[in-house]
C-alpha cells in the first residue's frame, strides 16, 4: 500500500491554494469541465487523485480503495475526508460541493476507476471517462501538482461564484424599514411554488427574525422531509437544543390526513402546539379539516392552521420593523441551508429587482 501522510497532504494543499495557476491545455480544459460540472463526486474523487499523487509518486491516481495494497492503492477516502473536506470547509466553501462524506457516494465505492464500474449512461459517463483519461496522464508527483494548482485556480472561482449565488449583493439597496415591502414582496413570491421550496424558506426567515438569536430555526430540504430521525416538521424550532414547536407548510392541496400525519408526528415528539401553514393557491376540505383539529385540539394537542399571507402578516406586525434588504438575505441563507434549487434562488433574486417597481 503506498500511503500518503495526511498532514504532508495538507501542507501541499495549501501550497497550491497560494500557487493557483490555470492550465489551459487538454488535460487542464478536461479538470474545469468536471470541477464546472454536475457531479460532485467526481470534484472531489478527481481533486483527492491530484492531491494523492502530487504527496506521493507512488501512488495509482486511479485507485479509491485500499484493496490488497497492491499497486499503488491507497486510503483515498480517508485523505479527502481528512483533508479535502476540512479544506473546503475553511478556506474555500462551495468550491467542491460542500459535501461531509463525498466518497459514501457510489461512485467512490469501488476499488478503481474503471470504465467498467456502474454509472448512468450519458453525461455522467462521459464524465467517468473524462476523470479517467485525466489521471492516466498524471504519471508523476511534479505533473500533479502542476494541475493540482490548475484545479485550486478553478476552485476559488466555485467559491467565488457560491458566495455570489447566496448573497443579495447591489440587488436590493433599499434599507428603509418598510414592512409594507416585506408583504408585498411575500404576495408576490408565493405565486411561485418552486417545487415547494418558496413557502418554507418565507416561514423559516419570519421566525428566525421573530425569535432572535436565542433560537435555532431549522428548515428541511422538501424533498427529503423526514429522511433524518432528528427531523420533525418541515421547520423545527430549538432552544437550547430542545424542541420547542414544529411547523408543517404545505404548498399543495392536501387532506385531512395530512394534517393527521402532520401531527401524529408532532405529539410523538412531545408536542403540545404547532403549526400547520398552506400556501396561497392551496385548495383543501375545510369541514373535514377542521373538524379534525378540534377532534385532536381537545386531546391535548393544538395546532394553529393558517395560510401563509395571514402567517406573514403576523409575523411582520410582531416585528414592527423590518428592511427588504434584510429579508431577502435571510430566505438566501435558508436556501444555502436547505440546498434549494437554482431556480430557487433566482426567483427570490429575481422578484427583489422589481419589488420597488
Amino acid at each position: 500500500m503506498a500511503n500518503v501522510d495526511v498532514k504532508t497532504a495538507a501542507i501541499v494543499l495549501e501550497r497550491a491554494l497560494v500557487e493557483a495557476e490555470l492550465v489551459q491545455d487538454k488535460t487542464g480544459n478536461l479538470i474545469d469541465s468536471i470541477l464546472t460540472g454536475t457531479h460532485k463526486t467526481y470534484r472531489y474523487i478527481l481533486v483527492t487523485a491530484l492531491l494523492a499523487k502530487a504527496t506521493n509518486n507512488n501512488i495509482n491516481p486511479l485507485s479509491l480503495q485500499v484493496g490488497d495494497g497492491s499497486g499503488g492503492k491507497y486510503d483515498a477516502r480517508s485523505l479527502c475526508h481528512k483533508v479535502i473536506v476540512p479544506f473546503e470547509t475553511m478556506k474555500l466553501p462551495g468550491s467542491l460541493g460542500n459535501s461531509n462524506e463525498p466518497f459514501l457516494n457510489k461512485p467512490a465505492r469501488f476499488q478503481m476507476l474503471s470504465m467498467s464500474n456502474a454509472v448512468r449512461a450519458g453525461r455522467d459517463r462521459q464524465m467517468l471517462q473524462d476523470l479517467i483519461t485525466i489521471l492516466l496522464r498524471i504519471n508523476s508527483s511534479k505533473i500533479a501538482y502542476k494541475y493540482l494548482k490548475s484545479a485550486l485556480y478553478r476552485m476559488k472561482t466555485n467559491h467565488e461564484e457560491y458566495i455570489a449565488k447566496y448573497s443579495v449583493g447591489d440587488i436590493v439597496l433599499d434599507i428603509s424599514e418598510f414592512s409594507q415591502l416585506v408583504l408585498d414582496y411575500i404576495y408576490e413570491i408565493t405565486d411561485h411554488t418552486m417545487e415547494g421550496e418558496v413557502c418554507p424558506l418565507i416561514v423559516a426567515e419570519l421566525e428566525k427574525m421573530t425569535l432572535g438569536d436565542g433560537y435555532e430555526v431549522k428548515p428541511h430540504n422538501v424533498n427529503e422531509s423526514g429522511a433524518s430521525s432528528k427531523e420533525v416538521g418541515d421547520i423545527d424550532v430549538y432552544k437550547d437544543d430542545i424542541l420547542c414547536y414544529s411547523i408543517e407548510v404545505k404548498d399543495k392541496d392536501f387532506t385531512e390526513y395530512d394534517v393527521r400525519h402532520a401531527i401524529s408526528k408532532f405529539r410523538t415528539a412531545n408536542l403540545n402546539v404547532s403549526y400547520f401553514i398552506y400556501g396561497k393557491n392551496v385548495s383543501f376540505d375545510e369541514d373535514a379539516v377542521f373538524a379534525a383539529l378540534k377532534e385532536i385540539g381537545r386531546e391535548g394537542h393544538y395546532c394553529c392552521l393558517m395560510s401563509i399571507l395571514n402567517y406573514a402578516k403576523l409575523r411582520i406586525a410582531d416585528l414592527k420593523t423590518i428592511t427588504i434588504n434584510d429579508f431577502v438575505t435571510g430566505l438566501l441563507n435558508f436556501s444555502k441551508a436547505i440546498n434549494a434549487k437554482d431556480d430557487t434562488i433566482d426567483i427570490i433574486k429575481d422578484i427583489a429587482k422589481h419589488i420597488f417597481d
